[in-house]
Formats: C-alpha cells, sequence, structure tokens
C-alpha cells in the first residue's frame, strides 16, 4: 500500500514514516504532505521527545490540542497520532486521525515498514538545489549602502524558509538591526530587539542554534517570546567567523513549524555568505 492510500484511508494530512537508524535516531524517510516534503530532512533522537517516547512505551498513542503543539522534531499540529512498528514509527496527523482503530493503525504500520523506504535521489537533488538557490541570490544582492544590503539579506532568509519574521543585528557601536516582516512584527523598539537577539549571539558562535518550540526555551525574552506569538526560532552568525552579526528567523504562531536539517543548512550558508554583500 502506497503513503497517498494511507493518508486517505485514515484522512491524513501529513504522514511520516520514521525509520530507526540507529538505537538513539530515527530518521524520516518518506511520508505525504509535509512528511513528503521534509524526507531526508528529520533526525530525531526519541529519548529528547516526549511524545514518540510516550509512542515507542505504548506501541499507539495520540494526542489532541485545541492550539498547536510541536509533536515531534520541527513539527507542529493540533492532531497526531503514532504507531510503533519495530524499526518504523508511522505518524499521522489531520482532523480525525486519532479516531483511526488501533488494530487498522498497527496494519498499515506493519505493511510501510516492511517496505524499502530510502529518501529517493530527487529528493537529495531538489534539496541541494535548494541550498544552492539560496546562496545565489544572496551572493547576487547589489545594494547601494549597507543599510540596503542588510535588508535584503535578511529578506532573502526569511523568504527562503518560509519565516514570518527576521532580523539582522549588526554588531557595531552602535549596534544596528534590520527587521523583515513577512506577516509577525513585535510591537517594540529597535532596543528592546536588540536586547532580545544580543544573547542568542554566543549560542549561535559555532553554527544554527535552534529553538524548535519557544514554549520551553530559556531563551525566548520578549519581544520575539512563545508568549508574543512566535513558536520556533533559528539564529545563525553571519560571516565566516561570526564576526559581522547574527540572523534571526522566526515562525509565527500563524503557521506552526520547526526548521529541518535543509533549513538549518539553508540558514547557514545565508549567514556565511552575506559577510561578502555587508562589505561596505
Amino acid at each position: 500500500m502506497n503513503l497517498e492510500t494511507t493518508a486517505a484511508l485514515t484522512g491524513a494530512r501529513d504522514l511520516f514514516v520514521l525509520r530507526r537508524i540507529a538505537e538513539d535516531r530515527f530518521f524520516n524517510v518518506a511520508g505525504f504532505g509535509r512528511g513528503d516534503g521534509w524526507a531526508g530532512n528529520i533526525s530525531i533522537d526519541p529519548a529528547s521527545e516526549p511524545w514518540l517516547s510516550s509512542v515507542l512505551k505504548h506501541g499507539v498513542d495520540h494526542r489532541r490540542s485545541g492550539i498547536p503543539f510541536r509533536a515531534f522534531g520541527p513539527y507542529w499540529a493540533t492532531e497526531v497520532v503514532g504507531v510503533d512498528a519495530g524499526d518504523v514509527v508511522l505518524v499521522l496527523s489531520g482532523d480525525g486521525v486519532a479516531d483511526t482503530a488501533s488494530g487498522t493503525l498497527m496494519e498499515l504500520a506493519g505493511e510501510i515498514a516492511t517496505s524499502a523506504c530510502e529518501v529517493s535521489i530527487e529528493k537529495r537533488q531538489a534539496d541541494e538545489m535548494e541550498l544552492n538557490q539560496a546562496i545565489g541570490t544572496v551572493n547576487s544582492i547589489t545594494a547601494e549602502t549597507s543599510e540596503e544590503a542588510a535588508l535584503e539579506v535578511v529578506r532573502t532568509a526569511v523568504r527562503a524558509l518560509a519565516c514570518e519574521f527576521g532580523a539582522l543585528l549588526l554588531y557595531g557601536s552602535p549596534m544596528r538591526i534590520f527587521i523583515a516582516d513577512e506577516g509577525w512584527r513585535p510591537a517594540a523598539t529597535d532596543e528592546e530587539l536588540i536586547a532580545a537577539i544580543y544573547p542568542l549571539a554566543g549560542l549561535a558562535a559555532d553554527g544554527p542554534f535552534v529553538e524548535q518550540d519557544l514554549s520551553t526555551s530559556p531563551y525566548a525574552y520578549p519581544p520575539l517570546s512563545y508568549g508574543d506569538g512566535l513558536v520556533a526560532r533559528c539564529t545563525v552568525p553571519v560571516g565566516p567567523d561570526g564576526s559581522f552579526g547574527v540572523v534571526v528567523v522566526a515562525h509565527a504562531g500563524t503557521a506552526p513549524r520547526g526548521f529541518t536539517s535543509l533549513c538549518r543548512q539553508v540558514a547557514a550558508a545565508i549567514g556565511e555568505n552575506a559577510a561578502s554583500v555587508l562589505s561596505f
């Protein structure tokens, strides 16, 4: 049975096939909906995933909520059901999926688990193309001033990652901040935004610092917190050595989701290549 048929039978909007690749690691190898789009880009440790751990403990587990919650990794939903089928965990999401009989779910998961699920070459090539396209967009930025260049950099990052908010903090005296609003903007001054972002610089010094659920983050300072309307955030250094500043991109509660492995690669590449267009 193919994954599209499985999704249709259960009413799933998104379906993920998480295959165990090590004792402490599951990898999304295929799926339907977002599970297909994110194939090859979710790698998770079940020990750090409360809901996934519950699926592994009980065999079948579901969760419903009136508001979006983080189910696992970067995936947010309002209703999910997970099925443990040995070396595969099948995750389905969508209205009513949790009402599917456990026996049916176990049977479907068993059929899928016996299939040779691998990330397709076409999907890997598409991901590589997306990464190269983001790098090319940054390197092609032309601007007459550093301010114009900074705005284009952060806008590129926000659009490449389909985020609702982004900010570029440039070091210096004084520090400067540039905002990209793609659907969400805090009611705050530049000084308040700088104060919320600057502590993240050290955390992102060696690469992307990702917070998949800001409701549990100790660094989600207002006005960029879960209570302010953001759900997930990625911070990357700007320049090969991070000496230029940091870029922060975030998803809002209006479209809750986190950041995949590809998202992190794209964000990191934009930050690293941005130095060439910010050197005025």
